[in-house]
């Protein structure tokens, strides 16, 4: 599954289903700053995010004269993220693309899930609790990545910490492009302080990062190199 990142940044979101997944996503949107449209059937559910949410609204998103009361094709982008009715999820993905939504993404229960939504041409899909397992697993056995985006074609772009003995080094010595076969993409110092074009002379000190991008098995085998 090939998933399409938008095109750019999102101003206003709804979010269309309020379990846990959609409740948090809402806060979390709101606290990036996005305005959210947060809806469920429930009252009680929608009250709850209320204090977060820039707008709610209580009403079944699988009926396609209420997404259309809602205004939901002016929206950025809209989240299905529709509990454990897998048919009003279906259903509420294929109207919100025959109307027109600029960006859809959607919560899956499993793969056969994921697989009908991509095929109605749900943008990105995500399936909670499969994706956490992942990246349990992935800390447990390569506990040097801190963090790991998978792309397409089996390459990956990873947040790295930097070895003890990489401290006080430049990249240029360390030459981590033709030993580790990754690029390094982007340093941050350990204040914090972010160089998106980092150089030879990028020094490494105690407490720095690196995003670096290759392929999974070539950051799987850096992983294992890093004390």
């Amino acid at each position: 599954m090939i998933n399409k990142l938008p095109k750019f940044n999102m101003q206003q979101v709804a979010v269309l289903g309020l379990g846990r997944f959609g409740t948090e996503l809402t806060k979390s949107l709101s606290e990036c700053g996005c305005e959210v449209l947060a809806v469920d059937e429930s009252e009680e559910k929608t009250n709850a995010v209320a204090e977060f949410a820039t707008h709610t609204a209580t009403t079944n998103v699988a009926e396609e004269n209420n997404l259309r009361t809602l205004g939901i094709a002016e929206f950025d982008g809209v989240v299905i993220a529709i509990g454990d009715n897998i048919q009003a999820s279906i259903i509420t993905a294929l109207n919100c693309k025959e109307m027109g939504v600029n960006y859809i993404a959607a919560k899956a229960q499993n793969e056969k899930h994921a697989k009908v939504l991509e095929k109605i041409g749900v943008d990105y899909v995500v399936i909670p609790e499969a994706d956490t397992a992942r990246k349990t697993a992935r800390l447990l056995t390569h506990p040097k990545i801190n963090d790991l985006i998978e792309l397409a074609g089996g390459y990956g772009i990873a947040e790295i910490g930097v070895a003890e003995g990489w401290e006080g080094k430049m990249l240029s010595e360390l030459d981590i492009r033709n030993r580790y076969r990754v690029n390094v993409l982007i340093a941050i110092n350990g204040k914090g302080e972010v160089d998106a074009n980092p150089s030879g002379t990028t020094k490494l000190e105690r407490g720095s990062k690196l995003i670096v991008g290759g392929t999974k098995k070539d950051l799987d085998a850096l992983s294992g190199k890093l004390n």
